[in-house]
Protein backbone atom coordinates (compact mmCIF):
# COMPACT_ATOMS: atom_id res chain seq x y z
CA UNK A 1 0.00 0.00 0.00
CA UNK A 2 2.76 2.55 0.89
CA UNK A 3 4.26 1.76 -2.53
CA UNK A 4 1.66 2.72 -4.29
CA UNK A 5 0.87 5.92 -1.85
CA UNK A 6 4.29 6.91 -2.18
CA UNK A 7 5.34 7.04 -5.61
CA UNK A 8 1.89 8.66 -6.22
CA UNK A 9 2.96 11.40 -3.86
CA UNK A 10 6.54 11.66 -5.69
CA UNK A 11 5.53 11.97 -9.37
CA UNK A 12 3.88 15.56 -8.94
CA UNK A 13 7.34 16.51 -6.90
CA UNK A 14 9.71 15.33 -9.56
CA UNK A 15 9.88 18.86 -11.20
CA UNK A 16 10.05 21.50 -8.80
CA UNK A 17 13.04 18.54 -6.93
CA UNK A 18 14.64 18.47 -10.75
CA UNK A 19 15.17 22.33 -9.86
CA UNK A 20 16.27 21.93 -6.58
CA UNK A 21 18.74 19.69 -7.23
CA UNK A 22 19.97 21.71 -10.07
CA UNK A 23 20.47 24.83 -7.29
CA UNK A 24 21.89 22.65 -4.78
CA UNK A 25 24.61 21.30 -7.05
CA UNK A 26 25.12 24.94 -8.31
CA UNK A 27 25.26 26.07 -4.41
CA UNK A 28 27.51 23.21 -4.15
CA UNK A 29 30.04 24.02 -6.36
CA UNK A 30 29.95 27.80 -5.24
CA UNK A 31 31.05 27.30 -1.97
CA UNK A 32 34.08 24.93 -2.70
CA UNK A 33 34.73 27.41 -5.38
CA UNK A 34 35.12 30.22 -2.73
CA UNK A 35 36.54 28.09 -0.36
CA UNK A 36 39.69 27.72 -3.05
CA UNK A 37 39.31 23.58 -3.00
CA UNK A 38 40.20 21.84 -6.14
CA UNK A 39 38.00 18.94 -6.48
CA UNK A 40 37.30 16.32 -9.34
CA UNK A 41 33.59 16.70 -9.70
CA UNK A 42 30.30 17.74 -8.35
CA UNK A 43 27.08 15.98 -9.83
CA UNK A 44 23.36 15.52 -8.88
CA UNK A 45 20.88 12.93 -9.58
CA UNK A 46 17.46 12.57 -8.82
CA UNK A 47 15.74 9.39 -7.96
CA UNK A 48 14.14 7.50 -10.62
CA UNK A 49 10.38 6.01 -10.55
CA UNK A 50 11.68 2.74 -10.94
CA UNK A 51 14.74 3.17 -8.77
CA UNK A 52 12.31 4.58 -5.58
CA UNK A 53 9.70 1.38 -6.23
CA UNK A 54 12.79 -1.06 -6.14
CA UNK A 55 13.81 0.75 -2.60
CA UNK A 56 9.96 0.70 -1.35
CA UNK A 57 9.30 -3.15 -2.09
CA UNK A 58 12.72 -4.21 -0.17
CA UNK A 59 11.33 -6.52 2.73
CA UNK A 60 13.98 -4.74 5.25
CA UNK A 61 12.35 -1.33 5.20
CA UNK A 62 9.12 0.36 5.31
CA UNK A 63 8.91 3.82 4.59
CA UNK A 64 5.44 5.89 5.88
CA UNK A 65 6.22 9.59 4.35
CA UNK A 66 8.31 10.67 1.47
CA UNK A 67 10.58 12.55 4.34
CA UNK A 68 11.59 8.90 5.44
CA UNK A 69 13.42 8.31 2.33
CA UNK A 70 16.49 10.26 2.41
CA UNK A 71 17.89 10.87 -1.01
CA UNK A 72 15.50 11.64 -3.38
CA UNK A 73 18.36 14.20 -4.43
CA UNK A 74 21.63 12.65 -4.60
CA UNK A 75 24.75 14.99 -4.38
CA UNK A 76 28.17 13.81 -5.05
CA UNK A 77 31.43 15.45 -5.16
CA UNK A 78 34.10 13.79 -5.69
CA UNK A 79 38.11 15.02 -4.31
CA UNK A 80 41.56 14.30 -6.17
CA UNK A 81 42.76 13.76 -2.39
CA UNK A 82 41.35 11.92 0.60
CA UNK A 83 41.99 14.93 3.10
CA UNK A 84 40.33 17.42 0.98
CA UNK A 85 36.94 15.24 2.30
CA UNK A 86 37.46 16.87 5.37
CA UNK A 87 37.77 20.21 4.10
CA UNK A 88 34.08 19.77 2.19
CA UNK A 89 32.72 18.01 4.59
CA UNK A 90 33.03 21.21 6.83
CA UNK A 91 31.74 23.12 3.97
CA UNK A 92 28.37 20.81 4.04
CA UNK A 93 28.55 21.22 8.04
CA UNK A 94 28.41 25.25 7.70
CA UNK A 95 26.06 25.86 4.91
CA UNK A 96 23.06 23.10 5.43
CA UNK A 97 21.30 21.43 8.33
CA UNK A 98 22.77 18.19 8.79
CA UNK A 99 20.65 14.96 10.09
CA UNK A 100 23.61 13.30 11.78
CA UNK A 101 21.75 10.49 13.18
CA UNK A 102 20.81 9.01 9.95
CA UNK A 103 24.16 10.25 8.38
CA UNK A 104 27.14 7.79 7.87
CA UNK A 105 30.67 8.46 7.34
CA UNK A 106 31.71 5.11 5.70
CA UNK A 107 35.39 5.36 5.32
CA UNK A 108 35.60 3.54 9.06
CA UNK A 109 34.41 0.52 8.77
CA UNK A 110 33.66 -1.28 12.10
CA UNK A 111 34.79 -4.79 10.53
CA UNK A 112 38.62 -4.59 9.73
CA UNK A 113 37.33 -7.45 7.29
CA UNK A 114 34.68 -5.97 5.52
CA UNK A 115 34.35 -4.33 2.11
CA UNK A 116 33.22 -1.69 0.24
CA UNK A 117 33.16 1.64 -1.45
CA UNK A 118 34.27 4.29 1.16
CA UNK A 119 32.54 7.30 1.10
CA UNK A 120 31.17 10.20 3.69
CA UNK A 121 27.71 10.22 3.10
CA UNK A 122 25.36 13.26 4.91
CA UNK A 123 21.57 13.33 4.89
CA UNK A 124 20.76 17.31 4.63
CA UNK A 125 17.91 19.40 4.88
CA UNK A 126 17.96 23.48 3.60
CA UNK A 127 18.18 26.06 6.74
CA UNK A 128 14.49 26.82 7.28
CA UNK A 129 15.02 30.19 5.74
CA UNK A 130 15.85 28.58 2.31
CA UNK A 131 13.37 26.12 2.41
CA UNK A 132 10.70 29.56 2.28
CA UNK A 133 12.16 30.62 -0.71
CA UNK A 134 12.19 27.27 -2.80
CA UNK A 135 9.35 25.61 -4.53
CA UNK A 136 7.44 22.85 -2.64
CA UNK A 137 9.50 19.67 -1.87
CA UNK A 138 12.35 21.84 -0.64
CA UNK A 139 11.55 20.65 3.07
CA UNK A 140 12.39 17.27 1.84
CA UNK A 141 16.24 15.48 2.59
CA UNK A 142 18.29 15.21 0.32
CA UNK A 143 21.93 13.43 0.29
CA UNK A 144 25.15 14.34 -0.42
CA UNK A 145 27.99 11.68 -1.06
CA UNK A 146 31.56 12.76 -0.15
CA UNK A 147 34.67 10.75 -1.70
CA UNK A 148 38.04 10.49 -3.34
CA UNK A 149 38.65 10.09 -6.91
CA UNK A 150 39.95 5.94 -6.00
CA UNK A 151 37.18 5.51 -3.47
CA UNK A 152 34.58 7.35 -6.39
CA UNK A 153 36.17 4.57 -9.16
CA UNK A 154 35.99 1.70 -6.51
CA UNK A 155 32.63 2.38 -6.12
CA UNK A 156 32.18 2.54 -9.74
CA UNK A 157 33.35 -0.65 -10.47
CA UNK A 158 31.98 -2.44 -7.50
CA UNK A 159 28.24 -1.26 -8.75
CA UNK A 160 29.30 -2.84 -11.96
CA UNK A 161 30.13 -6.37 -10.70
CA UNK A 162 26.68 -6.48 -8.96
CA UNK A 163 28.76 -6.47 -5.72
CA UNK A 164 26.44 -4.17 -4.03
CA UNK A 165 25.54 -6.88 -1.00
CA UNK A 166 28.67 -8.38 0.66
CA UNK A 167 26.52 -10.79 2.44
CA UNK A 168 25.23 -12.34 -0.84
CA UNK A 169 28.74 -12.85 -2.44
CA UNK A 170 30.81 -16.30 -2.07
CA UNK A 171 33.90 -15.83 0.69
CA UNK A 172 36.70 -16.18 -2.24
CA UNK A 173 35.43 -13.28 -3.83
CA UNK A 174 35.05 -10.79 -0.48
CA UNK A 175 38.40 -11.99 0.32
CA UNK A 176 40.16 -10.45 -3.27
CA UNK A 177 37.89 -7.55 -2.56
CA UNK A 178 39.13 -6.95 0.78
CA UNK A 179 42.75 -7.19 -0.43
CA UNK A 180 42.09 -4.71 -3.53
CA UNK A 181 40.35 -2.18 -1.12
CA UNK A 182 43.30 -2.27 1.27
CA UNK A 183 45.34 -1.44 -2.13
CA UNK A 184 43.01 1.74 -2.86
CA UNK A 185 43.18 2.71 0.81
CA UNK A 186 46.84 2.65 0.69
CA UNK A 187 46.89 4.31 -2.84
CA UNK A 188 44.68 7.39 -1.03
CA UNK A 189 47.35 7.93 1.68
CA UNK A 190 50.40 7.53 -0.70
CA UNK A 191 48.84 10.71 -2.85
CA UNK A 192 48.30 12.70 0.00
CA UNK A 193 51.91 11.91 1.56
CA UNK A 194 53.09 12.73 -2.72
CA UNK A 195 50.88 15.62 -2.57
CA UNK A 196 52.48 16.66 0.41
CA UNK A 197 55.82 16.36 -0.26
CA UNK A 198 55.74 18.10 -3.25
CA UNK A 199 54.00 21.26 -1.94
CA UNK A 200 57.12 21.35 1.34
CA UNK A 201 59.43 20.92 -2.64
CA UNK A 202 57.21 24.07 -3.36
CA UNK A 203 58.35 25.82 -0.48
CA UNK A 204 62.21 24.90 -0.51
CA UNK A 205 62.96 25.79 -3.78
CA UNK A 206 61.15 29.14 -3.34
CA UNK A 207 63.35 30.02 -0.31
CA UNK A 208 66.23 29.58 -1.99
CA UNK A 209 68.07 33.27 -1.76
CA UNK A 210 68.76 34.81 -5.15
CA UNK A 211 72.51 34.84 -3.74
CA UNK A 212 73.07 30.95 -3.18
CA UNK A 213 74.57 28.34 -5.04
CA UNK A 214 71.03 28.01 -6.66
CA UNK A 215 68.71 24.96 -6.66
CA UNK A 216 70.74 22.07 -8.54
CA UNK A 217 68.31 19.91 -9.64
CA UNK A 218 65.86 21.05 -13.02
CA UNK A 219 62.02 19.86 -12.69
CA UNK A 220 59.04 21.54 -12.97
CA UNK A 221 58.78 22.97 -9.46
CA UNK A 222 62.39 24.68 -10.08
CA UNK A 223 61.44 25.72 -13.61
CA UNK A 224 58.30 27.35 -12.79
CA UNK A 225 59.84 29.42 -10.03
CA UNK A 226 62.56 30.26 -12.38
CA UNK A 227 60.55 31.36 -14.49
CA UNK A 228 58.47 34.18 -12.44
CA UNK A 229 62.40 35.33 -11.55
CA UNK A 230 61.85 39.14 -12.20
CA UNK A 231 64.95 38.97 -14.70
CA UNK A 232 63.32 36.61 -16.83
CA UNK A 233 60.01 37.89 -16.48
CA UNK A 234 61.30 41.23 -17.57
CA UNK A 235 63.37 39.57 -20.54
CA UNK A 236 60.11 37.89 -21.77
CA UNK A 237 57.46 40.74 -21.54
CA UNK A 238 60.91 42.48 -23.54
CA UNK A 239 60.99 40.17 -26.05
CA UNK A 240 57.25 39.62 -26.19
CA UNK A 241 56.82 43.39 -27.54
CA UNK A 242 59.85 43.26 -30.03
CA UNK A 243 57.79 40.75 -31.46
CA UNK A 244 54.46 42.69 -31.22
CA UNK A 245 53.10 39.62 -29.72
CA UNK A 246 50.96 38.84 -26.47
CA UNK A 247 52.82 37.29 -23.45
CA UNK A 248 51.45 34.52 -21.76
CA UNK A 249 51.98 33.11 -18.12
CA UNK A 250 51.49 29.38 -19.52
CA UNK A 251 55.20 28.14 -19.16
CA UNK A 252 56.83 26.75 -22.29
CA UNK A 253 57.05 23.22 -22.40
CA UNK A 254 58.68 22.22 -19.47
CA UNK A 255 60.10 18.41 -20.07
CA UNK A 256 61.29 19.99 -23.15
CA UNK A 257 63.19 22.84 -21.43
CA UNK A 258 64.69 20.66 -18.73
CA UNK A 259 66.28 18.80 -21.49
CA UNK A 260 67.16 21.68 -22.87
CA UNK A 261 68.93 22.84 -19.97
CA UNK A 262 70.72 19.78 -19.71
CA UNK A 263 72.14 19.95 -22.96
CA UNK A 264 73.15 23.57 -22.61
CA UNK A 265 75.76 22.41 -19.35
CA UNK A 266 73.21 24.30 -17.14
CA UNK A 267 74.29 22.84 -13.71
CA UNK A 268 72.09 24.73 -11.37
CA UNK A 269 69.56 27.59 -11.65
CA UNK A 270 71.91 30.53 -10.49
CA UNK A 271 74.65 28.92 -13.13
CA UNK A 272 71.44 29.78 -15.89
CA UNK A 273 70.82 33.51 -14.27
CA UNK A 274 74.43 33.89 -14.32
CA UNK A 275 74.13 33.54 -17.78
CA UNK A 276 71.20 35.17 -18.26
CA UNK A 277 72.68 39.10 -17.04
CA UNK A 278 75.29 38.82 -19.96
CA UNK A 279 72.82 37.44 -22.54
CA UNK A 280 69.56 40.07 -21.59
CA UNK A 281 71.42 43.31 -23.62
CA UNK A 282 71.09 41.57 -27.21
CA UNK A 283 68.94 38.74 -26.50
CA UNK A 284 66.85 40.73 -29.35
CA UNK A 285 69.65 40.42 -31.55
CA UNK A 286 69.77 37.00 -30.96
CA UNK A 287 66.48 35.87 -31.46
CA UNK A 288 66.53 38.36 -34.34
CA UNK A 289 68.98 35.55 -36.02
CA UNK A 290 67.14 32.75 -34.15
CA UNK A 291 63.71 33.09 -36.19
CA UNK A 292 65.62 33.87 -39.37
CA UNK A 293 67.27 30.49 -38.88
CA UNK A 294 63.62 28.92 -37.86
CA UNK A 295 61.93 30.94 -40.71
CA UNK A 296 64.48 29.54 -43.27
CA UNK A 297 65.27 25.37 -41.19
CA UNK A 298 61.18 25.16 -40.97
CA UNK A 299 58.95 28.00 -42.58
CA UNK A 300 58.13 29.35 -38.81
CA UNK A 301 59.07 32.68 -37.71
CA UNK A 302 58.63 34.24 -34.38
CA UNK A 303 55.42 35.99 -35.73
CA UNK A 304 54.01 32.91 -36.02
CA UNK A 305 54.09 32.43 -32.25
CA UNK A 306 50.34 32.86 -30.90
CA UNK A 307 51.80 34.50 -27.57
CA UNK A 308 55.46 34.46 -25.82
CA UNK A 309 55.04 32.06 -23.42
CA UNK A 310 56.73 32.15 -20.11
CA UNK A 311 60.41 30.96 -19.85
CA UNK A 312 60.56 31.14 -23.73
CA UNK A 313 63.91 33.66 -23.35
CA UNK A 314 65.44 30.79 -21.23
CA UNK A 315 65.04 28.84 -24.81
CA UNK A 316 66.95 31.04 -26.50
CA UNK A 317 69.11 31.76 -23.86
CA UNK A 318 69.75 28.18 -24.22
CA UNK A 319 70.56 27.88 -27.87
CA UNK A 320 72.65 30.65 -27.27
CA UNK A 321 75.27 29.22 -24.92
CA UNK A 322 75.08 25.88 -27.04
CA UNK A 323 76.51 28.15 -30.06
CA UNK A 324 79.12 29.53 -27.76
CA UNK A 325 79.98 26.84 -26.30
CA UNK A 326 80.15 24.81 -30.28
CA UNK A 327 82.40 27.98 -30.97
CA UNK A 328 85.26 27.59 -28.45
CA UNK A 329 86.84 24.47 -30.15
CA UNK A 330 87.02 23.15 -33.70
CA UNK A 331 84.10 21.73 -35.58
CA UNK A 332 81.40 24.21 -34.68
CA UNK A 333 79.36 22.58 -36.93
CA UNK A 334 79.52 18.87 -35.86
CA UNK A 335 79.07 20.27 -32.18
CA UNK A 336 75.93 21.26 -32.96
CA UNK A 337 75.19 18.46 -34.86
CA UNK A 338 75.39 16.16 -31.72
CA UNK A 339 73.59 18.93 -29.86
CA UNK A 340 70.70 19.18 -32.19
CA UNK A 341 70.51 15.18 -31.92
CA UNK A 342 70.37 15.02 -28.50
CA UNK A 343 67.28 17.39 -28.44
CA UNK A 344 65.44 17.05 -31.42
CA UNK A 345 66.69 14.10 -33.77
CA UNK A 346 68.26 11.32 -31.68
CA UNK A 347 68.44 9.04 -34.80
CA UNK A 348 68.25 12.07 -37.98
CA UNK A 349 72.12 12.75 -38.31
CA UNK A 350 72.05 14.15 -41.85
CA UNK A 351 68.85 16.15 -40.64
CA UNK A 352 70.43 17.64 -37.23
CA UNK A 353 73.64 18.06 -39.46
CA UNK A 354 71.42 20.31 -41.63
CA UNK A 355 69.85 22.54 -38.96
CA UNK A 356 73.13 22.84 -37.32
CA UNK A 357 74.81 24.02 -40.62
CA UNK A 358 71.53 26.50 -40.62
CA UNK A 359 72.13 27.79 -37.26
CA UNK A 360 75.72 28.42 -37.27
CA UNK A 361 75.12 30.28 -40.86
CA UNK A 362 72.52 32.68 -39.31
CA UNK A 363 74.52 33.46 -36.38
CA UNK A 364 77.70 33.83 -37.66
CA UNK A 365 77.95 37.77 -37.16
CA UNK A 366 76.10 37.64 -33.89
CA UNK A 367 78.59 39.24 -31.42
CA UNK A 368 76.52 38.73 -27.60
CA UNK A 369 77.79 37.02 -24.79
CA UNK A 370 75.78 34.34 -22.90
Amino acid sequence: MYNRVLLEAYRPLRSSLSQLGERLCQKLEQLIRERGLKVHDVSWRLKSEASLARKLARPDKIYRELSDIMDLIGLRVVTYFEDTIEAVAHLVEENFTVDFEHSVDKRWAKDPQSFGYRSLHYVCQLHAQDQLQCDEGAQLPFEIQIRSILQHAWAEIEHDLGYKFPEAIPQPVRRRFSRLAGLLELADEEFVALRRLMEEYEREVAGVPSQSSGVQNFDVISLRSLVENPRVRQLDRSLAAVLHTSYSDSLFYPDYMIRLFRAAGFKDTQALLAHLESFAPDASGFMERYFRFTQEAWGFHGQDLEAFQSGYSLFLLAHAVALKQASLGPQRIERMQLFFQEMDYPDQAPEALRVARLLVKHCADWKGTA
